[in-house]
């Protein structure tokens, strides 16, 4: 991949940062047909002592019906504000919880980890409320790259 990321991906706004105690956050059905990858960023801010499980579905279509999607680890760099580096975590149950001040948690998904063969094609990321009545705050973006297409350009991601 040459130049900027920008011309090379698709950066997907999935949400704002807030504090998500009593609500879900649900990102857009991103479309896999036109790309290889598509990373995960949560953002954590203040976190007061809630658990937020966060998952992944795959679907049809946008807005489809949804399957889980299995997936075994996610990066993290656990709080640590002043490194670059994320660890490799293992995920049990095809979950995990954002629990953990200032931290940045990493989901990868490839394009093979979907079963196309039944149609799904379509990805999203789904994070439950934080427990109690805590001020737990986290955003989301997602990055779409490895583009199937690239020489047409890059195509949406999303609906």
């Amino acid at each position: 991949m040459q130049g900027r990321l920008v011309d090379n991906a698709k950066i997907i706004y999935v949400s704002a940062p807030a504090d998500y105690n009593t609500s879900a956050a649900t990102s857009e059905f991103i479309c896999m047909k036109n790309y290889q990858r598509v990373c995960f960023i949560i953002q954590t801010g203040a976190w007061a002592g809630g658990t937020a499980a966060v998952t992944l579905s795959q679907a049809t279509s946008d807005g489809g019906t949804t399957a889980s999607l299995g997936f075994s680890y996610m990066w993290t760099n656990d709080g640590a504000t002043t490194t670059d580096t994320l660890t490799k975590t293992a995920v049990t149950s095809n979950t995990f919880n954002l629990d953990t001040a200032s931290s940045l948690y990493v989901i990868e998904v490839t394009s093979d980890m979907l079963d196309v063969d039944n149609g799904y094609d379509w990805v999203l990321l789904e994070i439950d409320a934080a427990s109690g009545d805590n001020t737990d705050l986290y955003s989301v973006v997602a990055i779409a790259y490895e583009g199937r297409h690239s020489a047409s350009g890059l195509k949406s991601a999303i609906a």
